[in-house]
């Protein structure tokens, strides 16, 4: 699947399944299978003044995929919440998001590797997520989220399966970062206190 969807000015353009749906300052990205795999490559760009975006659920990279997800946003003011991306085991994925802010916003990006519920453990796969992060479009934020096989077990890298990150941005560009290394057990509650979305 390549999918394509551009927001700009209340007009939505798309090709493959990809969606957005708009309401009293909330935008809600939609890929209604909620799931990414084999070679699904997936580009997303959206200009607005104001809102919040996020998504309609988690999404899941299968195992023996090789996914690509390219985001852009330019907004004002932006709070950026999508759910949690889950890595299925041998699950290989590249993801490059771009955010441009002119005055303040907020980030929250969460991932979990394989599915504890289920048994299964992330044994095999290569992650490979970079944010950027620009204000006024100078570079503020460059963050990495790496993960080569079960590198992420060592305790000098995260020592757990789950991660938050947290971008609080401020006005004239100041910021605070925040990282959590946690279980799957516990991502779903930390991000939704975080982002206080409920579905």
């Amino acid at each position: 699947m390549k999918g394509l969807l551009e927001v700009k000015n209340g007009l939505i353009k798309r090709n493959g399944p990809l969606s957005f749906f708009e309401s009293q300052g909330l935008g809600i990205l939609v890929n209604p299978s909620e799931v990414l795999a084999k070679n699904d490559e997936v580009k997303i760009y959206i200009e607005r003044d104001k809102g919040i975006i996020t998504d309609q659920a988690y999404t899941k990279i299968l195992s023996r995929s090789n996914v690509r997800i390219y985001v852009k946003i330019i907004a004002n003011v932006l709070y950026y919440f999508p759910h949690p991306i889950i890595f299925y085991n041998k699950a290989n994925a590249k993801i490059e998001t771009e955010i441009y802010i002119n005055d303040f916003g907020k980030i929250v990006k969460a991932y979990v590797l394989g599915r504890k519920f289920h048994n299964e453990e992330f044994k095999e796969g290569d992650i490979k997520s970079i944010t950027k992060v620009y204000y006024k479009e100078k570079l503020l934020i460059y963050d990495i989220f790496r993960v080569k096989n079960e590198d992420y077990k060592s305790k000098n890298i995260m020592g757990s399966e789950a991660l938050l990150t947290i971008l609080d941005i401020k006005n004239e560009g100041e910021y605070d970062f925040k990282r959590l290394i946690t279980s799957s057990e516990k991502i779903d509650s930390l991000w939704r206190e975080e982002t206080k979305i409920w579905f």
